[in-house]
């Protein structure tokens, strides 16, 4: 009888061990996708080679409180390169130049200062007042 207390003993520490252990490893709950209102601008600087260069500014200009001084990760998926711009206190930003071409499909996502990341938002590098979201 001894033995089988110890052994339901053993089996209900264990069951609670695992309990515990869930309920320490939650899953994570990502920020909703950002509210951008990027637009880009494009402008033509001359390369070494005598040639020109297409180099392209982002602005956000639509105060997101969520993304104050937050870290926003702008890639460009055509040219497997990007930038990394911190955010003014409010959420907006404009980005230091990067190159690409008209058309270029580039993601955005941002990390808080918590380090909680966003969903990521795919936008089309075209000039204009806003942005268009990527085809599906």
């Amino acid at each position: 009888m001894k033995a089988l207390r110890r052994r339901l003993a053993k089996l209900g520490a264990l069951l609670s061990g695992l309990c515990l252990l869930w309920a320490c490893n939650a899953p994570s709950i990502p920020v909703p996708p950002p509210a951008l209102a990027v637009a880009f601008a494009s402008q033509e600087l001359g390369a070494p080679d005598g040639g020109t260069t297409t180099v392209w500014t982002a602005t956000q200009s639509n105060p997101i409180e969520a993304a104050g001084s937050a870290r926003f990760y702008l890639y460009n998926l055509n040219r497997g390169a990007g930038i990394i711009q911190i955010a003014n206190p409010d959420g907006t930003f404009v980005t230091d130049p990067m190159e690409g071409d008209a058309g270029d499909r580039i993601s955005i996502y941002y990390e808080t200062s918590g380090g909680d990341l966003s969903e990521s938002v795919c936008l089309l590098l075209l000039e204009g007042p806003t942005s268009m979201r990527c085809p599906e």
